[in-house]
């Protein structure tokens, strides 16, 4: 069996040694420019990756602040101010360094609230998800003749530094964070995962 042997294409050449070293410069040069591009465009396409990454995240960003208001009723309440929904992991409150699990047990501690005076309102805050915009409600206390004396001490405590109310919440992306809110801090810690508190605040027991 006979097998050709494997000829090896070379450039043509003019003749001229100046004229093939400059086209064989010229390939060179173009060549080069040709992978600088391409890693210049690789790079871009990275940023433009990133950027849309962390435009989606700011799109989705959540942010929740207290909110309080007097009236008929006194209202305590948890607002979305951010553009993307809130995942409520865990929330605590205290008054004056203690915990309480429900808004009766808060109501006795700060203000002296005798049960059964008023309807107190309360709901399930941990484990909601709170879309931009919406509100959540830590207690409502309506002022009623047989609960005047608590109401009107509710009405400076809800703003008191003896109130903390700690909530860690997470984006859909599960980036988490927890802050005081009654600090109205604009910039809440970032914590990788939230911890369920010792004493989570919750609704009483009927």
């Amino acid at each position: 069996m006979h097998i050709d042997p494997e000829h090896h294409m070379e450039p043509r050449k003019s003749g001229n040694r100046g004229f093939d070293i400059a086209i064989t410069i010229c390939i060179l040069l173009v060549s080069v420019s040709s992978l600088i591009i391409a890693i210049v465009h690789s790079r871009t396409l990275e940023r433009m990756a990133d950027a849309n990454a962390k435009l989606v995240e700011a799109n989705s960003w959540p942010f929740l602040s207290y909110n309080t208001s007097n009236g008929p009723s006194i209202n305590m309440s948890i607002v979305n101010d951010g553009v993307g929904p809130a995942k409520i992991e865990a929330i605590e409150v205290q008054w004056a360094g203690r915990s309480y699990d429900n808004a009766v047990d808060l109501l006795k501690a700060c203000c002296a609230f005798i049960p059964k005076t008023a309807d107190v309102q309360y709901e399930f805050i941990a484990g909601r998800v709170l879309r931009a915009g919406q509100t959540i409600n830590i207690l409502t206390l309506p002022h009623t003749p047989a609960d005047d004396a608590a109401w009107n001490v509710l009405d400076r405590s809800r703003v008191s530094r003896r109130l903390t109310v700690n909530v860690c919440f997470c984006s859909v992306f599960d980036q988490c964070w927890v802050d005081d809110i009654v600090r109205f801090s604009l910039t809440p810690h970032e914590v990788s995962r939230c911890v369920r508190p010792a004493v989570p605040y919750g609704i009483p027991e009927r």
